[in-house]
């Protein structure tokens, strides 16, 4: 027989699954945008520019941000484009903004980075 307190607790760990889903989502959305931005500024384009977003936002999901940061800075400064981890931090929270909004539209909302 199933108690009330027993349907709460599914209810919220249901909940609790669908939350890290989407900061998951949200996070891994995050990535693709920044390393996007990174192959723009690199002028990556086709399939240079796909194999780019797509090796960044794999080695993504296994880091932390600072170290997201130190390869895009790694890899910009390889290619001749000089930038500062302010800057990155700032792009990093930029296309988490952007990545957030898309969720909540249900669309992606990126045209390119106004900065």
């Amino acid at each position: 027989m199933t108690t009330t307190f027993d349907e709460r607790e599914r209810a919220a760990e249901r909940r609790f699954v669908q939350e890290e889903e989407a900061r998951f989502h949200a996070r891994n959305r995050r990535n693709r945008l920044l390393a996007a931005w990174a192959s723009e500024r690199m002028n990556l384009t086709g399939q240079a520019a796909e194999d780019y977003v797509t090796a960044v936002t794999e080695y993504a999901v296994v880091t932390e941000d600072e170290a997201l940061i130190d390869r895009l800075r790694s890899d910009l400064g390889a290619a001749g484009i000089d930038a500062t981890i302010p800057r990155l931090r700032t792009e990093l929270e930029r296309c988490a903004a952007l990545a957030q909004a898309e969720r909540r539209v249900g669309v992606a909302l990126n045209r390119g980075s106004s900065v």
